[in-house]
């Protein structure tokens, strides 16, 4: 990523008490959290995939991080790295520009 605002800022503690899965995108990279347990003793399932829905998805990297500050600042870094990695268009509908 460049010096540009961080996609992942707004990922705190309170995201996954919002709902136990929570969705998301930056253009056409795709990530999911997956809360269990409780804060601060229960733990967050982070996976990436393609663009495509989880359920159809085939590449998916899955990691597991402490539902805690840390964990979630172990999130946010991973989930930088691997839009790093996997790279992201703009999100288009049927190819428009």
């Amino acid at each position: 990523m460049t010096e540009e605002k961080d996609p992942f800022a707004f990922l705190t503690l309170t995201v996954p008490k919002r709902a136990p899965v929570f969705p998301g995108s930056v253009g056409t990279f795709r990530y999911r959290l997956v809360r269990s347990g409780r804060e601060n003793e229960g733990t967050i399932e982070a996976s990436v995939y393609e663009n495509i829905c989880f359920e159809k998805a085939q590449n998916i990297e899955t990691q597991t991080f402490p539902w805690s500050e840390d964990g979630m600042a172990q999130i946010r870094a991973w989930l930088a790295e691997k839009l790093r990695e996997r790279s992201a268009q703009p999100f288009t509908i049927f190819g428009g520009r």
